[in-house]
């Protein structure tokens, strides 16, 4: 109601819960009741002309107390610019009309004096609006006509913790939650995940008082005889939030079943569990794996190995990864073992101009090394990958051109989300040589996730100690230090710091090194890293047949 003193309306929703329907039911109130002036707001172009074409359009030509009401509003331009205006306005007899507006266009965000706006999938708006400022504030500012009687909504999915737009808006709110009854004991409470049992082929949701089993179809009854309940205290007296997961989704929208099966996707997935923590149970990602590194918890884990005499037990693949600059070249060896635990062995810095032949020299001498497995064999490194970005690409080429068939490969970072870890190259005809590509996303989330790891496993194996229980420092994606390595390989370790940044709309995860701190170290591990799955070869396999268990 325009008097009913509240301004704003705030829903933090998952997936097939009716946000949009709710919006386009308001709006067909306002053009047939109240006259008001509606500013519908979208991310970007297209998701506002698929909502014109597809959910506005038929909506008021299927309503029969708007049918032949509705005007479209022409500019006397051409072409396009006048096919344009058709899909993005609105107008009724009694005054109302409805503009479509974009996060991305600061023009259709101030073109009239509005009373209503809604704000639908708010989370994915743009910062800034064509250079500016915020879109929703801009927005804003054409309803201060109507201060006291102006409504707004905001309508969105959630993104990522403490950057999400709807979250921020909730949290001033008072978080009204859904709370239903126990068909068995009437207990009113939230249906929420952890009260999901889906061991079974159908999922259920149990009392969490008498532990009664709800199946879908009961959802028709609980939803129908709930209630809404605030949460919290409102920072403001006129505003309501509202907060509905997918778990909610009326029968025939979107299933526990749909559910159950989106969390197991998620299992060793983080993008797919990404995907359910936002759209079904409707809350901001917090990606663990972005924490920053502490060099000095780093260093805590070197262990007593030397690597120049014989390799660790466990170890039975050596490869290298080299970083190069004007100044000087950076070497790291790392040798693999099973289930992708790793070790670190040699680290060089080779100082001269990495463009003169004599600096490639004596990196050509460190690549040479060999190493003594613990049961006798010689190793040698089987695959190198080495940068070529910065000034001195013409002589990474000369160095790996016709080396191809002794695996040391020029590579180039590629920083696209989709990029694999090492991609099949690519042949330069100019430069008589094959570029392999290595995701830059990829190999920086598998060294944060293997460090991250390594931390946690060591401070289990300290405590074990400390309480007199045997325990080996090891397993699966266990990354390991030797003594020998100083603190500034640690610092160069963990300098890049991992973010959530939002482009175009949506958020991208990226990598930032520390001002002033090299990050040579954390990149010759990734390239060693993608050295190893150029190989592609059976590791288990081949540590069987170096500790003499081959079958």
């Amino acid at each position: 109601m325009p008097d009913n003193g509240v301004e704003k309306v705030v829903l933090q929703k998952g997936w097939q819960t009716g946000g949009t329907l709710s919006a386009l039911a308001f709006c067909l109130w306002c053009f047939e009741n109240s006259g008001s002036p509606v500013l519908y707001v979208f991310p970007n172009d297209e998701l506002r002309t698929k909502f014109s074409k597809e959910r506005l359009g038929p909506m008021i030509a299927n309503c029969a107390a708007l049918q032949g009401k509705v005007k479209n509003l022409e500019r006397y331009g051409q072409g396009k610019d006048r096919t344009r205006d058709t899909i993005i306005s609105k107008v009724f007899p009694n005054g109302s009309f409805c503009n479509l507006a974009t996060s991305l266009s600061p023009v259709s965000l101030r073109a009239s004096s509005i009373q209503v706006v809604i704000f639908d999938e708010v989370s994915a708006f743009c910062d800034d609006s064509g250079g500016e400022g915020d879109p929703c504030t801009i927005a804003l500012g054409r309803t201060s006509t109507y201060e006291g009687r102006k409504k707004l909504f905001y309508i969105s999915t959630p993104s990522i913790k403490d950057q999400c737009r709807i979250e921020r808006e909730y949290l001033t709110t008072d978080r009204r939650k859904y709370f239903v009854p126990c068909l068995s004991c009437g207990e009113m409470q939230l249906i929420v995940w952890k009260q999901i049992d889906f061991s079974g082929p159908v999922p259920f949701f149990r009392c969490i008082r008498c532990g009664y089993s709800h199946w879908e179809q009961d959802k028709t009854y609980l939803l129908k005889h709930g209630e809404w309940r605030p949460t919290a205290t409102p920072m403001f007296g006129n505003v309501r939030g509202y907060f509905l997961p997918a778990l909610y989704a009326p029968i025939g929208m979107y299933s526990w079943k749909s559910c159950a099966e989106q969390f197991r996707k998620g299992y060793d997935n983080p993008v797919e569990l990404k995907v359910f923590v936002n759209n079904i149970l409707a809350e901001t990602w917090e990606d663990r794996s972005v924490a920053s590194l502490n060099p000095d918890d780093l260093g805590n884990l070197a262990e007593d190995y030397v690597p120049t005499e014989t390799l660790p037990k466990g170890a039975g693949l050596v490869v290298a990864g080299v970083d190069t600059h004007p100044s000087h070249i950076n070497i790291c060896t790392r040798a693999f073992g099973r289930n992708g635990e790793s070790w670190v062995l040699d680290y060089w810095v080779i100082y001269g101009d990495s463009n003169q032949i004599s600096t490639w020299q004596r990196v050509d001498e460190k690549l040479g090394t060999t190493y003594r497995h613990h049961q006798g064999e010689t190793l040698r490194i089987a695959a190198t990958c080495i940068d070529t970005g910065g000034h001195n690409t013409d002589s990474v080429y000369d160095f790996c051109r016709n080396r191809l068939g002794e695996f040391i490969l020029p590579i180039k970072g590629i920083g696209t989300p989709s990029a694999p870890i090492i991609d099949q190259p690519t042949f330069l005809k100019e430069e008589n040589i094959y570029l392999f590509r290595v995701g830059k996303l990829a190999t920086h989330g598998r060294l944060f996730s293997d460090l991250g790891r390594s931390l946690i496993m060591w401070k289990d194996h300290k405590e074990k100690l400390k309480n007199g229980i045997a325990s080996d420092h090891g397993g699966p994606q266990i990354l390991h230090f030797h003594r020998r390595l100083d603190s500034s390989f640690f610092k160069e370790l963990a300098a890049p710091k991992a973010k959530w940044v939002k482009r175009e709309g949506s958020f991208q995860l990226i990598y930032e090194s520390t001002d002033g701190v090299a990050d040579h170290a954390h990149d010759c591990l990734r390239y060693a890293d993608a050295a190893r799955h150029f190989l592609d070869i059976n590791i288990e396999r081949l540590c069987d047949q170096l500790d003499g268990n081959a079958k």
